[in-house]
């Protein structure tokens, strides 16, 4: 049994870690809330600029439009989403596993943004085309380069497909990797059925508009994937500094239970060997 001095460094020790876990946690939750709301409030432009494009593509000739017809090559391209930093739980992990999942007969290139993702991918040996770091102000020019690095890419038959794979938020409790599909440009009917309804007028020529409008619809795509990254790794941090704390409190109570148990054997011990030398002393 550990003495009572170890006893109280070790409970001294822990404290402060839990001291630490908990100011991480409020830091965490200050950041999610601004970036949960920054998640939550891009989804219904995302989904009101698909509507839009699947009604526009009815009124246009597809073959014109390269964005949305394949090529011959059979390299795959995955932008790759993750954290540059730790003690976000399984977040990564389960990324990563989604990736390690994902097979294709072709070569793939990883575009990342993450120092985790990036790891993962020079680790493995798989090609990096380019990396970028997981900033904690997200911006829209970040998303237009990932998105000009990919269409580039695919316009010059380097890449004959295009994924998104990231942490999509659905709660602080739970956010689950999500892959999306960037180019081609496929509008399945469930997407075209949706907006089915809504009439649009659209300014220029169709054409003109839709050129413009289906490079948006990638730049969006990737913004909205960067807010829903952030959104997750800050309530994945949260609640992961928050077991951490709690555990750590947990493990001071028995500490501390531990420590007044062999102080109080302590002294029992002491006691009995006064009285047994007061006996002995007749």
């Amino acid at each position: 049994m550990a003495n009572t001095r170890e006893l109280r460094r070790r409970i001294k020790s822990i404290k402060n870690t839990s001291q630490i876990t908990k100011a991480m946690q409020m830091v965490a939750a200050t950041k999610m809330r601004r970036a949960q709301n920054q998640a939550t409030s891009g989804r219904p432009y995302n989904e009101t600029l698909t509507g839009a494009i699947a009604q526009l593509i009815g009124k246009v000739e597809l073959a014109a439009h390269p964005l949305l017809s394949g090529n011959d090559s059979e390299t795959t391209g995955v932008i790759l989403l993750s954290t540059d930093k730790g003690l976000v739980g399984a977040l990564n992990t389960n990324l990563i596993r989604n990736v390690t999942a994902y097979s294709t007969s072709g070569k793939v290139v990883y575009y990342t943004v993450g120092k985790k993702g990036r790891g993962f991918v020079v680790r493995s040996g798989k090609d990096l085309k380019a990396d970028f770091e997981n900033v904690d102000t997200i911006t829209f020019r970040q998303a237009k380069q990932l998105s000009r690095l990919v269409i580039e890419s695919f316009l010059a038959g380097e890449v004959g497909e295009a994924y998104l794979i990231y942490p999509h938020f659905l709660s602080t409790l739970r956010q689950e990797p999500r892959k999306t599909k960037l180019l081609p440009i496929d509008f399945d009917n469930d997407k075209k059925g949706r907006q089915a309804d809504a009439e649009f007028l659209f300014e220029p020529d169709a054409d003109s508009l839709l050129d413009y409008l289906l490079v948006h619809h990638l730049e969006e795509q990737i913004y909205q994937a960067l807010l829903e990254t952030k959104a997750s790794e800050h309530s994945a941090r949260m609640i992961a500094m928050q077991n951490a704390t709690d555990n750590a409190l947990e493990l001071v109570e028995d500490l501390q239970l531990t420590y007044n148990q062999t102080r109080q054997a302590t002294i029992t011990n002491e006691l009995l060997e006064i009285t047994t030398a007061q006996v002995a002393m007749g």
